[in-house]
């Protein structure tokens, strides 16, 4: 059912898992190590990407020194200058790079060194390089930085007439290059750890901007994860952390829609299982109780869950073999005197998990005693019809058949053929009667009348028949006479007669019957007991009323047994009481006649 589904009925509310850390920090984190790994990458570029760079810029600011000193050596060739000049510019413009001056057959004539170096060798690279530039007349740039000689830049030595009369090759040694290349990566490392500290500012303030909407919205789901929906997330911001704010309020709205109907759901079920006469009860697969409504606890007799499951142990097998076939089974319980029928079906038919079972338990005991008075009135009635019925047939055969010669056995035989139809007739009418005042057909309309006056009719009444058995019938007064009743005179005299008859029935011999009256405390009733002596055995007294009930096997022949039920019926009518008791020596039926108020 419900997941009865509805202990299910059982609510928890699971909170979110506390973590360490916030989005503010992760935020400035990011932010500063995205500052810091910026520079880092640009170090690596540069280093691996711009010394190439650096080293061509190297060669481009000696080229022109290079080509300076080339147009001075033309002049020294020509007597324009000393050489003492030309020196003296040659080492002013040596700034930690090397000079080498190459005559027109490509042979060192002179070369620089720095001013802490004595005896360096020339390279095989660098006369490569000079005769190079003397034989093809062109300039020269080498920037493989990495090698020992560096950066490498040749020019020409032209005369007047534009004849190649030498080479100047000017060279900036692989660590001077790395020296200068170092200096500005430092310099880019000390300006990039001092845009990640001015940066702390803005990414600590840009981090709580962006943290607070998401902390917002962090505590509005936790309160809605609680059970809370009238929270609501910022969704006045233009972009997508709006949009998620607008997007979390829409689905706490649903949310809480959709539980409040399911909690609707759930009460008016549990209104419907509550109100059921039909006792529920539902169980997990595992045989533990979810719910119980209360009408179980009334048909069970308990009401606490281990006296449930203990009441209901006889059922537990049923269960495992529903859950087995999934079709629905029945079966009889007995608790006391009561008799229940139990249906045991799925709790739902499709689920991941293993399904549950619910009990259906329905009272029969009242269904079945009316089924058994049923088969029972069929089966007296029909015994009762046909006693007489075959009484009337032999008697009339033997009458056809000619088996009866004699004219006192014809008319012997004739009585007893009237006799059996009378008794015929009387069962009829009585039946009839019954079903009239069963059915509600018969209109019983009341007046005032003289109880006293119907009381001495049927005594006298009475008396004659009574005292054929030797009985003796007598009225007696504990109030004042006359007594103004209230009620139908014609069905209290019926009542009076039946009762009368019955006691002298089952009185004993040479006994005596009494119509006891008087007012109950109240005096707002009259109290009749008709008593007879003899004594009805105890185990009889809660079914005498009933259709076709004898107490006395041995009177079953002299009275159809519905005396006593159209007594009932007839004073339930009149809206009086009926019932029979055994006080001292007698047998008694008592009942009440309203007292007219207009005494």
């Amino acid at each position: 059912m419900k997941q009865m589904m509805l202990r299910r009925a059982k609510e928890t509310n699971v909170a979110p898992k506390e973590k360490t850390g916030s989005i503010f920090e992760k935020f400035l984190f990011y932010l500063i190590f995205g500052c810091v790994l910026t520079s880092v990458i640009a170090v690596l570029v540069y280093l691996f990407t711009g010394a190439s760079v650096h080293a061509r810029r190297i060669a481009d600011e000696m080229l022109p020194r290079a080509e300076a000193m080339s147009r001075l050596a033309t002049r020294l060739q020509s007597g324009q200058i000393s050489y003492d000049s030309f020196l003296d510019f040659t080492l002013k413009e040596q700034q930690g790079t090397r000079v080498y001056i190459f005559d027109e057959n490509a042979n060192l004539i002179a070369y620089t060194t720095e001013s802490n170096s004595v005896n360096v060798l020339v390279s095989k690279t660098i006369l490569g390089y000079g005769e190079q530039v003397v034989t093809s007349g062109d300039q020269l740039v080498s920037t493989k930085w990495r090698s020992a000689d560096g950066v490498v830049v040749g020019v020409p030595i032209q005369d007047n007439l534009e004849r190649v009369t030498g080479a100047i090759l000017m060279s900036r040694p692989s660590y001077e290059v790395y020296s200068s290349l170092m200096s500005f990566v430092r310099a880019l490392m000390l300006s990039s750890l001092v845009a990640s500290v001015f940066m702390i500012v803005p990414a600590y303030f840009i981090s709580r901007r962006m943290a607070k909407p998401i902390r917002t919205m962090t505590r509005a789901s936790a309160a809605m994860a609680s059970g809370d929906f009238t929270v609501r997330a910022d969704e006045s911001r233009d972009d997508e952390i709006g949009q998620l704010g607008e997007a979390l309020n829409h689905l706490s709205t649903q949310l809480q829609q959709n539980i409040s109907n399911l909690i609707l759901a759930r009460n008016r079920l549990h209104v419907i299982l509550d109100g059921l006469q039909e006792g529920v009860v539902a169980l997990e697969a595992n045989h533990t109780l979810i719910y119980h409504n209360p009408s179980a606890c009334l048909l069970l007799g308990v009401c606490d869950e281990d006296a449930v499951m203990q009441t209901l142990a006889p059922v537990l097998p049923l269960c495992d073999e529903v859950q087995r076939h999934g079709e629905p089974r029945s079966m009889m319980l007995d608790i006391g005197e009561n008799k229940l029928l139990l249906t045991v079906s799925l709790s739902q038919e499709t689920s991941e998990l293993a399904p549950g079972t619910v009990i259906v338990a329905q009272d029969i005991t009242a269904a079945e005693r009316l089924e058994q008075t049923r088969r029972d009135y069929v089966a007296n009635v029909s015994h009762e019809l046909r006693t007489p019925i075959a009484s009337i047939r032999s008697l009339a055969e033997a009458l056809n058949d000619g088996l009866v010669k004699k004219e006192d056995d014809r008319t012997r035989y004739y009585g007893y053929i009237l006799r059996e139809s009378m008794r015929l007739s009387r069962l009829i009418n009585d039946l009839l009667e019954l079903s009239r005042l069963q059915s509600g057909a018969v209109a019983l309309e009341k007046a005032d009348f003289h109880l006293d006056g119907v009381i001495s009719e049927v005594v006298e009444q009475t008396s004659l028949v009574a005292s054929y058995s030797g009985i003796r019938v007598t009225e007696r007064w504990n109030c004042e006479k006359p007594l103004l009743v209230h009620s139908n005179s014609d069905r209290i005299e019926q009542v009076l007669i039946a009762l009368i008859d019955n006691a002298i029935k089952f009185a004993s011999d040479d006994g005596m019957i009494i119509l006891d009256v008087k007012k109950s405390e109240d005096a707002s009733h009259a109290i009749i007991s008709v008593m007879n002596t003899g004594h009805i055995p105890e185990e009889h007294l809660p079914h005498l009323f009933e259709r076709f009930y004898k107490a006395d096997i041995a009177h079953t022949d002299t009275g159809t047994g519905l005396g006593l039920a159209i007594v009932h019926e007839i004073l339930s009518h009149l809206g009086e009481t009926i019932s029979a008791s055994n006080e001292d020596e007698f047998a008694v039926f008592r009942f009440t006649v309203a007292i007219s108020d207009h005494l």
